[in-house]
């Protein structure tokens, strides 16, 4: 394929092959085709619903070339199906070849975190910005959070809030080590959904907060001890065929007198590697 200089992003239907896991974790090869390219990127029609941050494999039919690439963000979905908007873990990678304008400098945009309120300038990539303009919202991982969350536009003062985040960890007593059970090497994905947890013969449907390749974290007006073995379907369907793994509960955080935060690790099944929750 002969390199043409194009503007970035461009509209472009290049054939491509996707392999990747759905939100169920069940493995798929997906044919289909770009709708537009970035010198970063892409966006891509896909039939399955994906994970943000999740990882695939993006191969592209015409030149056989292939590379991992990260699910920035679900841009928009109707009848034909799932756009998402997906990143390349190497920006070096010429998966396209396509020839793009040289870059510009990016600009700072100033965000907000969802859940602990923290406020960053970054610096954003195509295939972000894209994602912002249309959604308004984007998937980010959060130091402060220590798990992806989702973040907007903010006019608040990056600065300020640095100085008072200083004063605060300053005037803050020095946070205890965390136990060796709650060490975690897996990025947490912030998620949506419900879990149904199954214990002593009863099923609880729960809001589960984030997710990672070896558990997830849920609250639940139950209270279930450390140690605790249950099993769990994550996300529930009520309407669907659920499959229940065995995991085990390896902290409990009581929230008020009726919200508890847990946090599941999944059980080893045989032949299967030890997993971090």
């Amino acid at each position: 394929m002969a390199k043409h200089l194009l503007a970035s992003p461009a509209a472009i239907a290049l054939q491509i092959e996707v392999v990747g896991s759905d939100l169920d974790g069940q493995q798929y090869i997906e044919r289909t085709q770009t709708l537009t390219i970035t010198r970063d990127g892409a966006t891509i029609l896909l039939a399955n619903k994906l994970a943000p941050e999740s990882e695939l494999i993006v191969r592209n039919l015409v030149t056989n070339r292939e590379a991992l690439v990260r699910v920035v963000g679900l841009i928009r979905e109707d009848a034909s199906g799932h756009v998402y908007g997906v990143a390349l873990l190497d920006p070096s990678v010429d998966l396209w070849q396509v020839q793009f304008p040289e870059a510009e400098p990016g600009k700072r945009t100033v965000l907000e975190c969802s859940r602990c309120l923290a406020v960053k300038s970054v610096s954003l990539t195509e295939i972000e910005m894209e994602i912002l303009e249309s959604k308004c919202a984007l998937t980010r991982h959060c130091e402060c959070c220590h798990s992806s969350t989702i973040w907007k536009q903010t006019a608040r003062d990056v600065s300020i809030e640095q100085k008072r985040i200083s004063l605060r960890e300053k005037s803050a007593p020095e946070p205890a080590a965390l136990p060796a059970q709650q060490k975690r090497k897996d990025r947490r994905i912030a998620v949506n959904s419900v879990a149904c947890i199954r214990y002593a013969g009863r099923e609880e449907v729960a809001v589960c907060e984030d997710m990672s390749r070896g558990g997830f974290r849920f609250k639940s007006r139950k209270k279930y001890p450390e140690g605790t073995r249950i099993e769990a379907a994550v996300p529930y369907a009520q309407a669907n065929v659920n499959i229940f793994v065995p995991a085990q509960i390896v902290y409990h955080q009581e929230l008020s007198a009726t919200s508890h935060r847990h946090g599941v690790r999944y059980s080893k099944l045989p032949g299967q590697s030890d997993q971090n929750w």
